[in-house]
């Protein structure tokens, strides 16, 4: 038997949000990015990581990325999804990561992020929004719908993914795509990020009988 080690019991009442968003944020890691590119209906491009993201069904599968307020504005990226009802997800992987921080900046409403970051934005074959060129893999989403989320500034987008773009080179012969090559980069807490580490394979358990 491990030694049991002491735990320290936090009720998020006893702390302020900004101690409560470091605490909660470092220990749901790593949390995958949604690259997300939107577009608004006069056309304007806009392109933002977000780390509140996550796959939450199959057939369809559907992808859920969470966006919050900025300073009690609405973010591009919502008003965008709002009135095209549509978004691409992309993949961060380690090759881009510096151009996705240059998309995290707060620039003002109307900036394209994709000159700012030098990234080249292509046609989607689905949907409205351009998709990133450069990017590893993308999915493109139509929207379900928008789900605020109760006593925040958040606001769920739920969409189905509609088609997937994946490089060539990160797809193995089962079909799915070998993490090995995607090289994902995740969110922690604060500023840091990881690389994929370790992959090893775990069968789950199947009762007999």
């Amino acid at each position: 038997m491990l030694k049991p080690e002491p735990i320290r019991s936090i009720d998020p009442d006893n702390l302020d949000g900004g101690a409560l968003y470091r605490l909660c944020t470092s220990l749901v890691v790593p949390r995958p990015i949604a690259w997300v590119s939107t577009i608004s209906s006069e056309g304007q491009v806009n392109l933002a990581p977000f780390s509140f993201f996550n796959a939450v069904s199959d057939q369809p599968v559907v992808l859920m990325v969470s966006i919050g307020a900025r300073r009690d504005r609405e973010k591009d990226t919502l008003r965008n999804i709002r009135q095209t009802r549509c978004f691409a997800v992309h993949v961060v992987d380690d090759r881009l990561v510096e151009q996705m921080n240059i998309t995290a900046t707060d620039y003002p409403p109307g900036t394209n992020e994709f000159e700012a970051a030098g990234l080249t934005a292509v046609p989607s074959s689905r949907i409205a929004a351009p998709r990133v060129g450069d990017a590893v893999a993308c999915l493109e989403c139509e929207l379900l719908e928008l789900m605020p989320v109760p006593g925040t500034t958040f606001t769920m987008a739920l969409g189905q993914v509609v088609m997937v773009h994946v490089q060539e080179s990160c797809l193995g012969p089962s079909g799915a795509a070998s993490a090995e090559a995607l090289r994902p980069v995740g969110k922690l807490a604060l500023n840091d990020y990881t690389r994929l580490g370790e992959v090893f394979e775990l069968l789950r358990p199947r009762l007999q009988g």
